[in-house]
């Protein structure tokens, strides 16, 4: 399977930088050094009542099984260990009584806060990284250690976005619409302005669309780029209209797809933002589906996308930077299948700051990349 360029680009840039100085387990250069990876996720086994987790977390292996089989055919060599919390916090502290985990290179799980406060004691201990892989988890002990998220809080991701709209959109008039009512006014808008404002130095106006319009606040001079925050079919429909301005980029959620009774076609030339989506018309995904059907049968579902990204990203980033990897993955953008990583340091913690961002046209999604 084909990993994103842009980790082989990373992998030969970065290895340059690695310190000539550090002296790595056994003399060996990291792409020979074998690694050692824990897994820990509710599998549920023997439970019957759990069966939904139970096939999440089946469907997330898929993708991890894949991921090292194209890492091993790259040349990672890794020993993974596969645990099952049983969505228990005692079972987590059981199974972390092991003393061989006090030397493994990377932890990935488990999911349930109570599960990873456990798990973040014990990897604060022994400065082990340790990823959340499914939902944001702070640092609650205060420790400085590789804690990494693959996801951030809703708040912040809108936050996120505004700082990516400021980059990209340096020459547009940029507005904002939440249309929702002024008493239960969301956070996005208020996130999205103050990333914005604070990476461009202009101001971004939040309108509700409806009492002050789009067009009642557009300089008629500039470009202008519209993001809309809400979800619902209201939001949709002023969107759709906004596009109808040749002037105009119209960005919305993706959750504008799943209304129903919308016309796909009217959609045609919107952009979408969202943390997960595939565009099945990507070459990559039907690379992947090909190989999927190949081994399992069927199509990949959701959460084989997810395990099978997070499992290349890490274990490439162990090929390439060895124990240190998290100092190195910093304010870069690696494109995958379902999501852009891009991990910023905020306080003590990593999280992902990627933006998903996809073009639709004639009833297929693309992976857009704002470049104005």
């Amino acid at each position: 399977m084909r990993l994103g360029l842009s980790i082989f680009c990373i992998l030969a840039f970065f290895s340059s930088s690695l310190n000539a100085n550090n002296v790595l387990q056994e003399q060996l250069p990291p792409f020979k050094k074998e690694y050692k990876v824990v897994l820990m996720l509710p599998f549920c086994i023997g439970m019957p009542d759990k069966w939904k987790v139970r096939d999440i977390m089946a469907e997330y292996y898929e993708g991890v099984e894949m991921a090292i089989a194209d890492l091993e055919s790259q040349g990672l060599k890794m020993k993974l260990t596969v645990l099952d919390t049983k969505m228990d916090s005692l079972e987590v502290i059981r199974l972390l009584q092991n003393p061989e985990l006090q030397e493994i290179d990377l932890m990935i799980g488990p999911v349930y806060d109570n599960e990873l406060f456990e798990v973040e004691k014990f990897c604060a201990i022994y400065k082990i990284p340790l990823v959340s892989p499914l939902r944001y988890y702070p640092n609650t002990l205060g420790t400085e250690f590789p804690l990494i998220n693959c996801n951030t809080v809703d708040s912040l991701q809108y936050y996120y976005t505004g700082k990516h709209a400021a980059s990209a959109f340096k020459k547009f008039q940029v507005v904002v619409v939440d249309d929702i009512v002024k008493n239960t006014r969301t956070f996005a808008a208020r996130n999205f302005k103050k990333g914005y404002e604070l990476a461009s130095g202009l101001k971004c106006q939040v309108i509700d669309g409806k009492t002050v319009t789009i067009e009642s606040v557009w300089n008629k001079k500039d470009s202008l780029m519209v993001f809309f925050t809400g979800k619902g079919a209201s939001s949709c429909s002023q969107g759709i209209s906004a596009k109808s301005n040749s002037k105009c980029i119209v960005v919305g959620p993706t959750d504008w797809l799943d209304i129903d009774r919308v016309s796909y076609n009217s959609l045609n030339g919107l952009y979408f933002y969202g943390t997960y989506s595939v565009p099945y018309n990507d070459t990559t995904y039907k690379a992947f589906r090909r190989a999927y059907r190949t081994k399992y049968g069927g199509d990949p579902d959701r959460y084989t996308f997810i395990g099978y990204d997070q499992f290349s990203f890490f274990g490439m980033a162990l090929m390439a930077f060895d124990d240190n990897f998290y100092k190195y993955i910093l304010n870069k953008e690696f494109n995958y299948t379902h999501r852009t990583f891009n991990f910023v340091q905020r306080g003590n913690l990593i999280e992902n700051a990627g933006l998903n961002l996809f073009y639709y046209e004639n009833y297929n999604f693309y992976k857009a990349f704002w470049r104005y």
